[in-house]
């Protein structure tokens, strides 16, 4: 499915987006590990309140976290919420990374598909969170297949999987994005989800009679 078409429309008329969606998480690959996590049932402003705090705390250190106990943790990213369960969350990602020595680049050598079978396989780490981080963590271009995506591709009349990974299959054949692309296309697509929220929106929109084939 040749998405081309569809992040130009979107940036023609949203303008350039970047990194506006994840909002100050992406500083480094750790941050936006813990804070996909933090992000989870959570709104943006306490997410990013809990991630300052962690990283305040922990300087966003994966052996310092592994050090504190479950408690201590959920103590500092308190503002979340779910803050027990998003603590050893955290702790077992850190978990996870210390097989690489805390190693980001080294992590980010591997393919797309290892590096994504292994993130949801850590606990806490399910198809959406995960494809965040590969993606704004590791650097490896994906479609993020979130509520707005799936809203978007209804509303152009697409019928697609129920299934995320069936979905993401499709929308990826053929998509003709880089990483760079990859990114913008997700915030977008955030973006403008933010604004239209229902199809009698979507089609008095600048995006009304579009659809991919």
């Amino acid at each position: 499915m040749n998405l081309k078409p569809y992040y130009n429309r979107l940036e023609q008329n949203l303008g350039a987006q970047g990194w506006m969606t994840i909002g100050t998480w992406a500083q480094s690959p750790f941050q936006v590990i813990w804070s996909a996590i933090l992000i989870q049932n959570a709104s943006a402003n306490n997410a990013d309140a809990a991630a300052t705090d962690l990283f305040s705390q922990t300087k966003n250190d994966p052996a310092v976290i592994r050090g504190l106990s479950v408690d201590e943790l959920a103590e500092i990213i308190k503002p979340a919420g779910l803050y027990q369960t998003k603590a050893k969350y955290i702790k077992a990602a850190a978990d996870w990374l210390e097989q690489y020595n805390d190693d980001a680049k080294l992590i980010e050598q591997m393919s797309r598909e290892e590096l994504q079978s292994e993130l949801i396989g850590v606990k806490g780490i399910g198809n959406e969170t995960g494809d965040d981080i590969l993606m704004y963590a590791f650097h490896k271009p994906v479609f993020i297949v979130d509520t707005y995506a799936k809203r978007q591709f209804e509303w152009m009349g697409i019928d697609m999987p129920k299934d995320y990974r069936k979905f993401q299959v499709i929308a990826e054949d053929d998509w003709q994005l880089n990483w760079d692309e990859a990114q913008e296309l997700h915030a977008l697509i955030d973006t403008f989800g933010k604004q239209v929220k229902n199809q009698k929106q979507w089609d008095e929109s600048m995006m009304a009679g579009f659809t991919l084939k």
